[in-house]
């Protein structure tokens, strides 16, 4: 299968998987001793699993259900946050105070951040650019900037903190207290306590729908019952009996399921969204703790026939192909103003002139302005530095009607930005591409000598290389249909008109009757 959806639950020394959709086994992968809360990466490759008693982190290859690697760490990791490239892991060291920081692809810590005391969870903003830490011996999050590496600010909460999560709008950390029985909103620009949201009893876990932004989940490890709250009311809307004793959550990419670990009778709750209620429970052959929910990324030869379990995947597909491509690798967008670009009126023209037109030619990085720095403390990525010119042309017309054709570039763009960027073999080249779209924002104003236009430019910034990609296909493209042609049109128009099959006699000759019921 191309794309699955799975869920990884963790058990005694073990990792269960789970087919999402038929609730069946799919394998159990022996990890490290007491494994806690796993996590996914965002490409679906992996899953890292922090090791609870062997105090190191298990790598899951999801397509193979096997152990890559095995990493060691600080003491007693809980809870792992993974950066939007799948790149870096932050894995929180209960025992230690620290936090380790994994490059995922050489499967080793590049760093160790030290933060409060019994760190249990930890997240990651939805831009990449904030860890959070929740220390629960310390009733404090920790702020940690992931360019530097280093803890920025503490903001204290509540009694015993514990699981995480970030509002999919990005400005709310919503913050469980075990101790307190409550959820604290945290602004996440200003740090300050927005809402406490009282929930069940010794709260665990949260997790965000990744569909509907209005919804999360907190699991009520002393209530056997899930909280649904309003990230928009911040208030409790409802609440969901599941098994006893519920830890770990997480929610399918879809945002139609909600999976719920219950240690207490070794069972899995699956709560249907849309009506918040149980869909279906599934026995465990352990206590399980945590759980991490989504597709899984796993390859195919080329020509291999996909089988179509998945209810969400096409029934059209019929094997996988590989293509040579040009991927993105990575890509950002940022926006570029000229409040009062000038351009000077020409010489030749009688005024008063009249703006008829502005175009612009897409923008071009500049030869020999690049710039690429790797990042020590932050592995593969790298501060980008280049000059951006876009090409365009003014059309005005005088008083006497004559067209005067402009051509130029704006100011140039000089940009300063951090882009996932990897070291590489010498024989691949990477390639850095802008795409622009600009365009006049106001109506252009004339001097004696000058307009000047307001022009702003939305500017996307890529990296990408030529590699070979596996793909699903429908096959090849199906016969097209014939070419039309273009009417040859007589010079008599009179032959059409008696031509009864060009030109049949108009059905609304005659004024329509009255209908008749009967």
């Amino acid at each position: 299968m191309l794309f699955e959806t799975h869920a990884w639950v963790t058990l005694d020394n073990a990792v269960a998987v789970y087919n999402v959709y038929s609730y069946g086994l799919v394998a159990t992968i022996p990890v490290g001793i007491a494994p806690a809360f796993p996590k996914r990466t965002p490409d679906g490759i992996k899953v890292l699993v922090p090791n609870f008693g062997s105090n190191t982190v298990s790598v899951i290859c999801t397509a193979g259900n096997l152990v890559l690697a095995t990493i060691p760490v600080g003491l007693a990791p809980t809870s792992v946050a993974i950066d939007p490239t799948s790149t870096t892991a932050y894995v929180t060291n209960s025992g230690s105070g620290t936090v380790s920081v994994i490059s995922i692809p050489t499967a080793s810590v590049v760093s160790t951040i030290t933060v409060g005391s019994s760190p249990v969870d930890v997240t990651m903003s939805r831009d990449g650019s904030r860890v959070y830490v929740s220390n629960s011996g310390s009733n404090s999050v920790s702020v940690i900037n992931p360019l530097t590496n280093t803890v920025i600010t503490t903001i204290p909460v509540g009694t015993s903190p514990n699981g995480m999560a970030i509002s999919l709008d990005n400005t709310k950390l919503f913050v469980v207290n075990s101790g307190d029985n409550n959820v604290s909103v945290i602004s996440t620009a200003t740090n300050a306590l927005l809402s406490l949201i009282p929930v069940g009893s010794n709260p665990q876990k949260i997790a965000a729908n990744p569909v509907n932004p209005l919804f999360m989940y907190v699991t009520n490890y002393g209530s056997n019952s899930v909280s649904v709250l309003s990230t928009a009311g911040l208030n409790v809307i409802t609440t969901v009996p599941v098994g006893i004793n519920p830890l770990g959550i997480d929610v399918t990419g879809d945002g139609t399921q909600v999976w719920v670990a219950n240690e207490g009778d070794s069972s899995i709750s699956i709560i249907n969204t849309m009506t918040n209620t149980i869909a279906a429970a599934l026995p465990t052959s352990f206590p399980p703790r945590g759980v991490t929910v989504g597709r899984v990324g796993s390859a195919l030869s080329p020509s291999d026939p996909i089988d179509l379990t998945d209810p969400y995947q096409l029934e059209e597909i019929t094997e996988s192909v590989c293509i040579i491509v040009e991927k993105v690798y990575a890509s950002c967008q940022q926006r570029e103003c000229f409040p009062a670009f000038t351009v000077l009126l020409p010489t030749g023209g009688i005024p008063p002139f009249t703006f008829i037109s502005m175009t612009f030619s897409t923008g071009v990085i500049l030869p020999g302005s690049v710039v690429i720095t790797p990042i020590p403390a932050r592995p593969n990525f790298s501060r980008v530095q280049f000059t951006i010119q876009i090409p365009y042309t003014l059309t005005l017309r005088d008083s006497t009607g004559t067209l005067f054709t402009l051509t130029g570039n704006l100011p140039d763009i000089n940009k300063d930005i951090i882009m996932y960027f990897p070291p590489t073999r010498s024989e691949f080249d990477f390639n850095l591409r802008v795409e622009t779209r600009t365009e006049v924002l106001t109506s252009p104003l004339f001097t004696l000598t000058s307009i000047q236009l307001a022009i702003g430019s939305f500017v996307i910034a890529k990296v990408t290389g030529l590699v070979q990609l596996l793909v699903p296909a429908f096959g090849f493209c199906p016969e097209p249909p014939f070419c039309e042609e273009f009417p040859d049109i007589p010079e008599n128009p009179c032959i059409n008109f008696f031509d009864i099959t060009l030109t049949p006699f108009p059905s609304d000759f005659f004024p329509p009757q009255q209908d008749t019921c009967r």
